[in-house]
């Protein structure tokens, strides 16, 4: 029975016909099991709780991170560190203090999903888990228990709503998904109010399914750059159940347990499914091979069936939908859980170092010139696991006393920065620093590098980044890369350093290849090692998006992860204020 005060806060609810007092009851008697409280999940706890739903459970292992805040709202900076269920909690019950919140901070597997799932009325699948999505659907499906599912890639997301009787997960998709379609949002970038729009789409089915308004399961694909929605019909098909593969070692392998096979007489073969790029900077020092997931499927004759063989990526994503996908293929392996982050963080002395089995490779950007030691080559290994502490000596060090504020900028820039991946980026612009504090201590010019854009060569822009303490006047800054776009205009298809432009107090330098050019725009008189910046991340721009570059359809977020290259342009500064500007 709603009190006077519920009816006063449902009262745009109950006022709708569907609804009514008797529908709002409906809802406030409602349980719901939410696994996955990610970019989707958050979302649809929100408007669930603030629609009346009286019982809710909210379901994930996961910690926060600064890269989910941004889309992911029921968290702040302060929450970083915490677990999200708690966190959510926190949020979720001061909206509606009469709402029962259930979290549980585990990973929904096959040992506990039955019951979990049998002790709610319906569940909404917000994972990004292949796993967890076929155990739910193969759960619901024997126990007759609603499904709503969620996913979403780059501008496509999908729902689903699937009722008893009537057609499940599994029938639209019997298998896995192939490795090629499988990547997290880190990799394709993703739009944080589309994961909105999605997330509160599942919701909407979660209360026309509380209020019985839903008669049949229903498929939706929604487009992100058209904004439409487009139903689907869901088939009727009852699948038999999976048969169990005989299996050698576990699905999801922990670090530590996959150190121990590795030096055990039978050592697992290792196959790595990131890219080319990533394989560069650093992997695992075993017996290994390299399969990129964009050619998992056609390479699967390549893949020893004795099972004793470990999937491995640079979080565990990919890794484990790749390996979902080949045991759907009759072939038993397993995949590391973490990815090779993980892995880092684990395989350390107790100096910090990497231990042996982890080995740094010469990426395309660095100097062959000047061949790194041993020592240096371990440094970068684990710069990104041991960044706090490393930044931290170097602050104590008197020999880089103007890096401090370099490292403040860093932290500034990373906040804003677009949906490159973080760990990678972190451990990208912490080598750039130390490069950077070394050659800023034999140069005394001073500058700062306010705005950096990447412009294809008929003048549209590709990218762009601003430095926090940028203070040019926004159609100054705009009038200046018109000027520019003309300058460009002029040099006759030459490439290279083709000039520099000043306004006033500020200068521009401008660095031009073969598809696009990279544009400067700074407070102060440049260095020439600006001049090599520019120059270096354009010729890498350059190779590593030749396709895109040399066919592109006008489609900027092809372009998202040029971000990184742009950021390091930025740190270029010598100092990290105009006033600091002589």
């Amino acid at each position: 029975m709603l009190n006077d005060k519920a009816k006063q806060i449902f009262s745009r609810q109950i006022t709708l016909p569907e609804v009514g007092e008797k529908g709002q009851e409906e809802l406030e008697d409602t349980g719901i099991l939410i696994v996955g409280m990610g970019g989707l999940g958050c979302p649809v706890a929100h408007y669930l709780i603030s629609s009346g739903i009286g019982y809710l459970t909210i379901m994930d292992p996961d910690k926060v991170e600064l890269s989910n805040l941004s889309r992911q709202p029921l968290y702040t900076e302060d929450d970083v560190g915490s677990l999200k269920v708690n966190a959510a909690k926190n949020v979720l019950s001061h909206m509606n203090p009469n709402a029962v919140i259930n979290e549980v901070p585990e990973e929904l597997n096959k040992d506990n999903a039955l019951t979990y799932v049998s002790s709610h009325d319906f569940v909404i699948d917000c994972t990004d888990n292949v796993d967890s999505r076929y155990i739910l659907s193969d759960i619901c499906q024997s126990i007759d228990k609603p499904l709503i599912h969620g996913g979403i890639r780059a501008f496509e997301g999908n729902t689903g709503v699937f009722l008893p009787g009537s057609g499940y997960y599994r029938a639209l998709y019997p298998k896995p998904p192939a490795p090629e379609s499988i990547q997290d949002c880190s990799t394709t970038g993703v739009l944080s109010s589309f994961v909105g729009w999605v997330g509160m789409h599942q919701a909407m089915l979660a209360v026309q399914l509380a209020l019985d308004l839903i008669k049949e399961s229903a498929f939706y694909f929604l487009d992100g750059r058209k904004g439409t929605i487009r139903q689907v019909e869901v088939p009727d098909a009852v699948v038999e159940e999976t048969k169990e593969l005989s299996k050698a070692l576990p699905d999801h392998m922990s670090p530590s347990e996959l150190k121990e096979r590795l030096e055990s007489d039978n050592p697992p073969l290792l196959i790595d499914v990131r890219g080319a790029a990533e394989r560069a900077e650093v992997k695992i020092e075993a017996n290994d091979i390299h399969i990129p997931m964009d050619v998992f499927a056609q390479r699967l004759e390549g893949i020893p069936r004795h099972g004793n063989v470990v999937l491995y990526c640079h979080l565990g994503i990919r890794s484990n939908s790749a390996r979902s996908w080949v045991e759907s293929q009759g072939i038993a392996i397993s995949h590391l859980s973490g990815g090779i982050e993980g892995w880092l963080f684990e395989n350390m002395d107790e100096a910090g170092n990497p231990i042996a089995l982890a080995n740094k490779i010469e990426s395309s950007d660095s100097e062959p010139e000047k061949p790194l030691s041993l020592e240096e080559q371990n440094a970068q290994v684990v710069a990104n696991a041991k960044m706090e502490a490393e930044l931290e000596k170097i602050k104590t060090n008197a020999e880089h006393s103007e890096l401090s504020g370099l490292i403040d900028l860093k932290d500034r820039l990373l906040k804003q920065s677009l949906e490159v991946e973080k760990q990678k980026q972190e451990h990208e612009l912490k080598l750039e620093e130390v490069r950077i504090s070394a050659e800023a201590q034999k140069n005394d010019t001073k500058f700062l590098v306010e705005a950096v854009y990447l412009v294809y060569n008929d003048g549209r822009l590709l990218n762009h980044v601003f430095s926090e303490d940028q203070q040019t006047d926004a159609e100054i800054l705009t009038s200046m890369l018109m000027a520019v776009n003309d300058f460009v205009a002029d040099s006759l298809g030459a490439t290279g350093n083709i000039g520099n432009l000043e306004f006033g107090a500020n200068s521009i330098v401008i660095e031009k290849g073969d598809n696009c050019y990279m544009v400067s725009m700074n407070y102060g008189e440049p260095s020439d090692s600006l001049r090599q910046g520019l120059r270096k991340q354009i010729e890498l721009i350059e190779e590593n998006y030749s396709d895109k570059l040399d066919k592109w359809d006008g489609d900027v977020s092809s372009f998202d992860s040029c971000a990184s290259n742009l950021v390091k342009i930025l740190l270029e500064s010598t100092v990290t204020d105009r006033s600091e500007v002589a």
